[in-house]
Parts: structure tokens; C-alpha cells; sequence
């Protein structure tokens, strides 16, 4: 399939679509078919609790996608970059040089550099549990039971303060009843999986008990012609990108009273991966393009980098929720959490089978959390109150060859306090209006150091550093909504979202880094409205957003180094609409569309002004996702049927034109569908069969890249190629 250039091809694809099938598709929601109370089809209500309780998505004056447990397996997402691919103005994809973690992006805010010193901008919450530093392992814990992502700012009902938005990762509570399945599967590249889920009968009438484990697995995209040289290194991997996960989660519900319970999960997964192929690409502007010729936009097979040793992590958490239903109208929620990671990697970032720019990193990081939750209604009024406490300490040790046979050790880290009040109130003025407001005032202390004992020419500054600073912020938020009807919600919202300032980890020198870099703000102005059409048949999200950004924070890479900036002034503006058809009982459509755009009103660094020349990073100006889903009653079954198609504009990853330009991904489209038939044994088993294809048109898009020397060349690194297999699960 080719690549379209312009979003008018991709529009026209979709509307040569709507024609061929006759409805119009695509959207991140899980939908079914149910019956009203005339016995005509509507759209299946999703529940979310985005607002910390139980509301109606069309209700919700946020702009929100949710995923369901049925989505997830229909769609096929089996890891947090999955997800994307169905959600407007969301960007997910590994972080450079690796595939440990990963980079997110919420309405054009991320956080490029993949240094544990860093801000998330986008938070990711586990049962409630914010995740300081996702290193990927969260999707393999099993038992998702639904995903929500909520764009904008967050912080009035939330633990962590973010500018672009929060992924939700929720999990399924133990039933108390027997009861679980067991899946198997296998495909292409030598991948297959096990999982098993198992609910145990509720124990003295107190505690009820899961447990969940899997094992994903598969071989390398790419062969290492390195490994086969003369002289190589005995533990060089012979492959690139072959995957390796095991994950366990356990869970425990304590319903010590109809008023109190303790609901406590333990998560442990570990990853044995290979690393991820960087290519060799030249840039224009290099001296030896018109002799070699350009980095195109092409995935190779094959490559020789002579550093590519190991990729590892390992993850595991604890966290413990106390509920306290105090009376009917008031609850009191503790949520306690540890969590810890480790991840490990030596990569080579040259693209040469000879020793230009090796690196290791070995990154220790743990988390402490506290947050209590007092949510409750009276009359007119919602309200949730909350208190946030959060401790996070990283160390890194980041040695580097340069070529030179002497390696230059690297050590830094950082540990961080983090304090914060935060409460949001709901005044329903009548039977249509709303007035909403909240507010979040956080106090964060962080302490750094770095120790460069190594000096090598222009190359490393010997020299050790330790520094502390402390940053306060108060970000508060306002809404109003307004209910024409039981069917159509519109809604005008304010926020501000905010991120702490902090040290350069990466410093090249003492001077950089006893300079802490700013602390962020951004300011969101965000209208909306959400609807169902045609007797709920039909159903439409849509909002737009004009954000402003001040000392928007980011990272310019400098070879072993990066450099931390901040854009004086920058605003990112756009759009972004669900839609949903139920076509008849057995076929709906979905229909996604994202618009952004992104502007600096000033940039200058040094004295000197970027603002016309800088890149906005993660930042496609259009994307479009539509599909299908048809189900018919086979009368032994049901055989279920998905298709989905998405178109990407091209984006940058980097702010900085030449390094932005070496790695620039072109527009692409990606094609996934899965087929399932569902056999009931009896009233409580059932056998599931399916066959699934990931990018099936065999797309060649890159994911991201570093720029090696400015202008020069770049290490780029691609999507997955054409990936397809079958399953079976057995239900009981």
C-alpha cells in the first residue's frame, strides 16, 4: 500500500470507504448493540471513572477514549503503542534507542528524552497508581479490564500533575467465583504466547483471589551480519528486535463489610529482548549524499552493528486500596503504592560494525506513593478532595566508547519529593447546567548529582556536580457544561497543567548542569460536545483545544549529550472527533479524526531566535483511524470480525531543524484486522478460536531516530513489519 502525502488522499480513501459499505468507520471505543425500551437497537453506554466515580462517557465533560475488555481483543492491543494507532492526537512509540520504555504523547506534549531525570508529560496510572517510569512492562500483567485516556491537562483529580493528559490502565477485580481461561497462540517470526487467569472461589466469605500470568515471545525482524565477522564479540545477539515477556499479576479483595474493603495487587513482569535495529541513514545536508545517496524511507532487513549486547527489564509493584463508604453519600479511598524497575541495555548508535558510539545504561529506579480521596455528594454538589504524596529516587550508571578503546564512565541520578493538595467541585445549577471547578496546589523538592570521572579530549568534562532545588506551582481548573438534551452534552473548559523544573542528567559539563531548566506550563482552553444521533444509533465526540505554553521543556541531542531547553512560548492548537454507527444489530462503524498544529512564539536560545525554524516533536498535523466490526449468530457460535485502518501525516521527533530533519517520518497507513468464533460448551464454558494480522500491507514507517552528527546522519528505527498468527482460548 503506499504512503498517501497529503490528508486529502487519506480523506478520499475514507470516503470511497463510506461509499463502498455504506457507513462511515473508526474510533478507540469499544460498542455493542443493545435494545431500548421499545425494542430498538442503540448504542451499548460505556461507564468510565475518569472523574474518580462511575459516569456515562457521554456525560463526562472531558475529552476521553475508552477501551473496553472486548476492544482490546478485538483490536488486537497487546502492548501501550497499540493503543495509539486508535486515538486521535495520541502518539506512542518506543523511546529512542531501545525498547524499554516508552514515549507518549497527548495533544503534541511529551517527553522526547528517555533519561529517568525527566518529567513524564504524560502520566500513566495502574489501578490508580501513577507510574513514575513505565519501562513497558505494564501490558503484559493480563486482566486489563478497560483504558482510558483522557487528553488535556490533569491534576485537580489526580496524583500527578501532567500537561498533555493520563492513561488509565484498569484492571479486573477477582469475582469470587471459579472461573478464569487459558489462551495459547503462535505466528509468524517464530512468536507465540501463553496466558492464564484464574478467579478462586471466594474464601470464609472474605477474600476473593486472581491470579494471572503470560509469556509473549518471538524472534528477531532483522539479522546482525555483525555477529558473523571475524574478531566479534562472543556475546554479540545475531538478531535485532526479538522479543522475549514474562509477566504475573495477583489480586485480593478483602470485603471486610458492606462499608470497608482492601483490594490489594502485586504486578512483577520481566523483558529479554534484543536491540532494536538502528539503520544508517544520511542526511541531506551531509557532504557524502549525492555520492551514497539518501536515507530513505526504507526498512532493511539486515544490518552489522558490532555494540548490540542485551536489552532488559524488570518491573514489579505493590499497591494496596482501602474503601471506606463512610455513609451513602460520602466514601473514603486510600491508595498506597511501591513500585520498582530496573533496566539494563548496551546498544551501538554508530550504524557501523567498528566501534564509533557505544553505550550502556543500567537504570535502578523505585517509587513511594500515598494518596487519600474523600468523595462524596450532597444535594447539588459532587466533590472529590485529595492529598498526594509521591518520593522517586533513579540512579543511572551511562558508560560510552567512543572508538577510542578507553570507555568514559557516566554515573548520575536524581531522587524527588513531591507534595500536593487537589479537590474538584460539581454544582449541578439545574436541571441543564453544570458548573465545575478544581484546583491543585504541589510543592516539589529534587535533588541531582552526575559524576563525570573521565575526561577524553572534547568529548567528557571531568567533573562531579550535586544539586537541590525546590519548585511550587498552583494550577487550577473550571467548567461549564450544558445538556440540551438526553442525547447531546456541550461543554467549555479551562485548565492549566504544569511540570517541575529539574537538573540536566545528560550535562556535558559542570556549567550546564548546575543550571536547573525551568519549570513548564501550559494553559488549555477546550470546548466540546458529545451526542448520540438517529435514536442512539449513532453516536459523536468531538472537541477542539487552543493551548499555550510557557518554558515549554525540551531536549536537544548532542552526540553522548543532550541539552536542555526551554521554548520561551509556544501554543499547540487542534481537533479531535469519535464517531460511532450502529449500522444494524451485527455491524458497527467507527470513524477517528485528529488535528493538530503547533507554533512557537518565541524560542531563543543564546540570543539567538528559533522560533520559525524549530520543529514541534510527536506532532502529526492529521491522523485518521476508521473500521468495522461485524458479528453473526452461526448458530453452533458467533463468528466476530474486525478491521481496522489508520493514516498517519508526517511528523517530526525532535525540535532542533537539522536533527528533526535526519529523522523526519514520512506519512504512513497501517491495516490490522482478527477474526474470532466463539463455541459455548455449555452455560458456563466456551472455546474461542481466532486468527489475527498486524500491519498487513507490510507498511515501512519509521518510529523514531537519533541523529548522530548534525546534518550528517542518523540512526533511524522502523515499525514492525507484517505480523499474523492464531489463537485459542478456553473460557471457564
Amino acid at each position: 500500500m503506499k504512503y498517501f502525502k497529503n490528508r486529502e488522499q487519506a480523506v478520499q480513501l475514507m470516503m470511497s470507504t463510506i461509499i463502498a459499505s455504506g457507513v462511515f468507520a473508526g474510533t478507540a471505543i469499544g460498542a455493542k448493540a443493545a435494545e431500548d425500551a421499545d425494542g430498538g437497537l442503540v448504542l451499548e453506554e460505556i461507564v468510565v471513572t475518569a472523574q474518580k466515580r462511575e459516569q456515562n462517557l457521554q456525560e463526562t465533560p472531558i475529552s476521553l477514549a475508552a477501551f473496553d475488555r472486548d476492544a482490546l481483543e478485538m483490536q488486537s492491543i497487546e502492548d501501550i503503542s497499540d493503543v495509539s494507532m486508535h486515538t486521535p492526537n495520541l502518539q506512542i512509540a518506543p523511546s529512542p534507542g531501545g525498547n524499554a520504555g516508552a514515549t507518549v504523547a497527548i495533544r503534541g506534549a511529551t517527553t522526547v528524552n528517555p533519561a529517568v531525570t525527566w518529567e513524564p508529560a504524560v502520566g500513566i496510572y495502574f489501578d490508580g497508581v501513577f507510574v513514575a517510569k513505565n519501562v513497558g512492562g505494564l501490558f503484559d500483567v493480563a486482566e486489563l479490564e478497560r483504558i482510558e485516556v483522557l487528553r488535556g491537562p490533569q491534576g485537580a483529580l489526580y496524583g500527578k500533575n501532567t500537561t498533555g493528559g493520563a492513561i488509565n490502565l484498569i484492571t479486573r477485580k477477582p469475582s469470587g467465583e471459579l472461573g478464569g481461561f487459558v489462551k495459547g497462540g503462535a505466528g509468524n517470526y517464530g512468536s507465540y504466547e501463553f496466558g492464564a487467569s484464574v478467579d478462586l472461589p471466594k474464601i470464609a466469605d472474605l477474600v476473593s483471589l486472581n491470579i494471572a500470568y503470560s509469556k509473549r515471545e518471538h524472534d528477531g525482524f532483522y539479522t546482525n551480519l555483525a555477529a558473523a565477522l571475524p574478531g566479534a564479540n562472543p556475546l554479540l545477539r545475531d538478531e535485532f528486535n526479538a522479543f522475549d515477556a514474562e509477566a504475573l499479576r495477583v489480586a485480593a479483595l478483602f470485603e471486610f463489610s458492606e462499608s470497608f474493603s482492601a483490594y490489594y495487587t502485586f504486578d512483577w513482569s520481566q523483558r529479554d529482548n534484543t536491540p532494536a535495529f538502528g539503520q544508517f541513514e544520511l542526511g541531506e545536508l551531509s557532504p557524502t549524499y549525492e555520492i551514497l545517496g539518501p536515507g530513505e524511507l526504507k526498512r532493511l532487513d539486515e544490518g552489522a552493528l558490532d555494540g548490540t549486547l542485551f536489552d532488559t527489564s524488570k518491573s514489579q509493584g505493590h499497591a494496596l486500596h482501602l474503601t471506606w463508604d463512610i455513609n451513602d453519600n460520602m466514601t473514603l479511598k486510600s491508595i498506597t503504592g511501591y513500585r520498582e524497575m530496573q533496566f539494563h541495555d548496551m546498544n551501538d548508535y554508530d550504524g557501523f560494525p567498528i566501534t564509533g558510539f557505544h553505550a550502556e545504561r543500567d537504570v535502578d529506579h523505585s517509587q513511594t506513593s500515598q494518596e487519600f480521596q474523600l468523595v462524596g455528594n450532597m444535594e447539588s454538589l459532587n466533590y472529590v478532595l485529595g492529598l498526594f504524596y509521591f518520593n522517586e529516587k533513579a540512579d543511572a550508571i551511562n558508560p560510552y566508547d567512543f572508538g577510542f578503546g578507553i570507555p568514559v564512565r557516566n554515573f548520575y541520578g536524581v531522587e524527588s519529593n513531591s507534595y500536593a493538595a487537589f479537590g474538584q467541585v460539581d454544582w449541578a445549577i439545574d436541571d441543564r447546567w453544570t458548573f465545575t471547578v478544581g484546583a491543585r496546589y504541589t510543592k516539589e523538592d529534587k535533588d541531582a548529582y552526575i559524576r563525570h570521572p573521565d575526561g577524553y579530549y572534547i568529548y567528557a568534562d571531568t567533573f562531579e556536580f550535586e544539586g537541590s532545588d525546590t519548585w511550587n506551582n498552583f494550577s487550577p481548573s473550571a467548567t461549564i457544561s450544558y445538556k440540551l438534551d438526553e442525547d447531546v452534552n456541550f461543554y467549555a473548559k479551562v485548565a492549566r497543567g504544569w511540570k517541575a523544573g529539574g537538573f540536566n542528567g545528560e550535562a556535558a559539563s559542570a556549567a550546564v548542569a548546575m543550571v536547573p531548566y525551568d519549570e513548564e506550563t501550559l494553559t488549555s482552553y477546550e470546548i466540546g460536545m458529545k451526542a448520540r444521533w438517529m435514536d442512539g444509533r449513532v453516536q459523536t465526540n468531538i472537541a477542539g483545544f487552543y493551548n499555550k505554553v510557557n518554558d515549554l521543556q525540551l531536549s536537544n541531542f548532542l552526540g553522548a549529550y543532550s541539552q536542555i531547553e526551554n521554548a520561551g512560548e509556544a501554543s499547540v492548537k487542534g481537533i479531535e472527533f469519535e464517531g460511532i454507527f450502529l449500522v444494524t444489530e451485527s455491524l458497527t462503524a467507527f470513524l477517528n479524526y485528529g488535528y493538530m498544529k503547533g507554533d512557537y512564539q518565541d524560542f531563543s536560545v543564546g540570543g539567538v531566535q528559533h522560533k520559525d525554524t524549530a520543529k514541534f516533536p510527536y506532532t502529526p498535523k492529521n491522523k485518521i483511524s476508521i473500521g468495522l466490526e461485524h458479528s453473526v449468530d452461526l448458530g453452533f457460535g458467533e463468528l466476530r470480525s474486525r478491521v481496522d485502518y489508520s493514516w498517519t501525516d508526517e511528523q517530526y521527533f525532535f525540535h532542533e531543524e537539522a536533527s528533526a530533519l535526519l529523522t523526519k517520518a514520512e506519512s504512513y497507513d497501517l491495516l490490522n484486522a482478527r477474526i474470532a468464533l466463539l463455541v459455548p460448551l455449555d452455560d458456563k464454558r466456551s472455546v474461542e478460536l481466532s486468527v489475527w494480522g498486524k500491519n498487513l500491507t507490510d507498511t515501512e514507517y519509521r518510529l523514531h531516530g537519533i541523529p548522530i552528527t548534525s546534518n550528517f546522519y542518523a540512526i533511524n528505527y522502523y515499525g514492525d513489519p507484517r505480523t499474523y498468527g492464531f489463537g485459542a482460548k478456553i473460557i471457564f
